[in-house]
């Protein structure tokens, strides 16, 4: 399997990494600076509960994608490192930053060799939607839980293993709903829930057209997340499955199997 190898050393990497490189401007304009619609009505308030006060503290985002939460979080007083592999969302980042006037940190870098940031150097780390699309989860734990210093929280979130319907399941579909523009769920299936393996998806963007690239992702069960954790010298202490916090009839099909799942654990 791809257990066991950073991601520099990985064969093929430099395929991922072109991937997301080749993806930025998409990927921004779909982020749209504030999270897609399940970001900013499921996850974030979540993520957000789980992270408590930041308020003075000193915060890594491991994986910052175009830098929307790592702006989020500096506004709110946190001290913010925001670290992602792709140089030209790193460069989105930085422009973003300037724009809204804030001090944020970038930096590019590989979240499983984070040789730049010494031991116990932050209060928090959030990897907000980032360990599925990383080849190596256990060298990845072990470096994010090295820059955590003792007593800091690590807050990360993945879509839900065992409902992705971008991976080994999917919604059987009903008749579009005229009020929200969505099809209705009927019901979902899933089937090799166990079959850690790679797979590819082809994201779309707001206006329907393909990404330039499919993103890789790693499908692992819960059981092996939380195995991370734990292995990296970790205390897991809330597991969330976030519902929506709006009664919008949009996401009726979130409130019905959890679209993500986020995990905080604690060192000890």
């Amino acid at each position: 399997m791809y257990e066991g190898v950073c991601l520099e050393m990985e064969s093929g990497t430099d395929r991922l990494v072109a991937q997301w490189e080749s993806n930025a401007r998409a990927f921004a304009q779909l982020i749209d600076r504030q999270g897609t619609p399940h970001h900013r009505q499921i996850l974030n308030p979540c993520v957000e509960k789980l992270l408590g006060s930041v308020q003075g503290k000193k915060l890594l985002d491991a994986g910052c994608g175009e830098g929307y939460l790592s702006r989020y979080y500096a506004q709110r007083g946190a001290e913010v490192l925001g670290v992602d592999v792709s140089a030209k969302l790193i460069e989105i980042c930085r422009t973003e930053a300037k724009h809204e006037n804030l001090r944020v940190e970038y930096r590019r870098g590989d979240i499983c060799t984070l040789d730049f940031i010494r031991d116990k150097e932050y209060d928090i780390v959030l990897c907000n939607l980032v360990l599925l699309n990383v080849p190596n989860l256990d060298n990845t734990m072990k470096e994010l839980t090295r820059v955590l210093k003792r007593g800091g929280h690590l807050v990360f979130s993945v879509v839900h293993p065992a409902f992705d319907f971008y991976g080994l399941g999917h919604w059987e579909m009903g008749e579009k709903d005229p009020n929200t523009g969505r099809r209705r769920g009927l019901y979902f299936k899933v089937d090799n829930y166990f079959d850690e393996r790679e797979y590819e998806v082809s994201w779309k963007t707001k206006e329907g057209k393909d990404f330039p690239q499919p993103i890789s992702f790693f499908h692992r069960t819960m059981t092996r997340y939380c195995q991370a954790v734990i292995s990296a010298g970790l205390v897991l202490d809330r597991l969330e499955e976030p519902l929506p916090v709006t009664d919008d009839e949009f996401f009726e099909r979130e409130r019905r199997i959890p679209f993500f799942l986020v995990i905080r654990a604690t060192k000890p």
